[in-house]
């Protein structure tokens, strides 16, 4: 059996829980509401043509998002306080790519009275086996170590959007975790997930990514302050959003959809040169445009529907770089 063959069986359901639940020493997930989804999700590579690393890629991502489940179930067992941590009141940075967002979300991440989301944290959201309380150098060591192979951070790809482990990057890796959120697409942009995950609910991944804040702000202590955090995608989930952080602030980072597309679909590209061998730049650019044109138009109809019921600010890309600090205080 070639590499092809042994990738496209791993990549189904039982041989995915089994090994997840093999590196994890558990025995049985608790929750398994999420499995309907994965169901979905592993028909992508069935119905995509990737690459042999596409296809490595998928399996590993979706090998960790199980074990961090298997390791979140375990510690909120042992300690259900987790579930008790106030995230209620984060920052969130919306704005589609290219608009600004991580050069806002990374100035405003330094102001002590926020709690960053640095990128092993992201990537990692429980902790190793063996790792020391209060000491995630095991997983920072994990996101430099794998950064390149995990996030396609090629040298070209570093200029748009520069990684680094302790930097505060986006949640936007959590939520794949509950295996039915539309960002699965921008790795693996297969049209029948795509619309069917456009019909499920967004709430319930954006649930998952608040059980995360709250577990990794147990592990370091306990609220020290509202989160500071950025996801492309919750630009379209403005409503979802604020049902699930009812006393959040939102902060949108506006810039000319005619100035970032260009550089939008370069990011696209470099994406996923990762996932398809030979790579359709023409497809590039359709799924580009009509990814953005999808949740900006959510974004639009939201915010005229919350109007007055959400604290709502909206900062321009130039005034943003220009007049940070009164930015900053607003």
């Amino acid at each position: 059996m070639d590499e092809r063959a042994q990738l496209m069986r791993a990549l189904t359901l039982q041989p995915m829980l089994d090994g997840a639940l093999r590196e994890a020493g558990a025995s049985e997930f608790r929750d398994t509401s999420f499995i309907p989804a994965l169901e979905q999700a592993l028909q992508i590579p069935l119905r995509l043509t990737m690459s042999v690393r596409g296809l490595q890629g998928v399996h590993a991502n979706f090998t960790r998002f199980l074990v961090t489940r298997l390791r979140y179930e375990a510690d909120v067992a042992k300690h259900p306080e987790i579930l008790d941590e106030d995230v209620s009141d984060p920052v969130v940075v919306l704005g589609w790519a290219r608009s600004g967002t991580t050069k806002l979300q990374r100035f405003l991440s330094a102001d002590p009275r926020f709690q960053p989301t640095p990128a092993w944290a992201m990537f990692n959201p429980a902790p190793f086996p063996g790792e020391k309380p209060g000491d995630p150098t095991p997983r920072r060591e994990w996101a430099n170590a794998m950064m390149n192979a995990v996030t396609n951070c090629n040298d070209s790809y570093q200029v748009m959007h520069e990684f680094e482990a302790d930097e505060a990057d986006e949640t936007s890796f959590i939520p794949l975790g509950n295996f039915d959120s539309p960002s699965q697409c921008v790795t693996t942009p297969e049209p029948v997930f795509a619309a069917w995950s456009r019909t499920q609910s967004r709430v319930p991944s954006i649930e998952y990514t608040k059980k995360m804040l709250q577990y990794l702000q147990w592990q370091q202590g306990g609220r020290r302050g509202p989160y500071l955090i950025k996801n492309p995608l919750n630009t379209g989930e403005l409503a979802e959003m604020a049902e699930v952080f009812p006393n959040a602030t939102f902060v949108t980072s506006k810039r000319d959809l005619v100035t970032t597309m260009g550089s939008c679909m370069r990011m696209m590209s470099e994406i996923l040169t990762n996932t398809f061998d030979p790579l359709d730049l023409h497809m590039v650019g359709t799924i580009t445009v009509e990814q953005a044109v999808h949740e900006l138009n959510r974004y639009v109809q939201q915010r005229a529907a919350l109007k007055g019921k959400v604290r709502l600010l909206e900062i321009s890309y130039g005034r943003a770089v220009k007049d940070a600090m009164n930015v900053a205080s607003l």
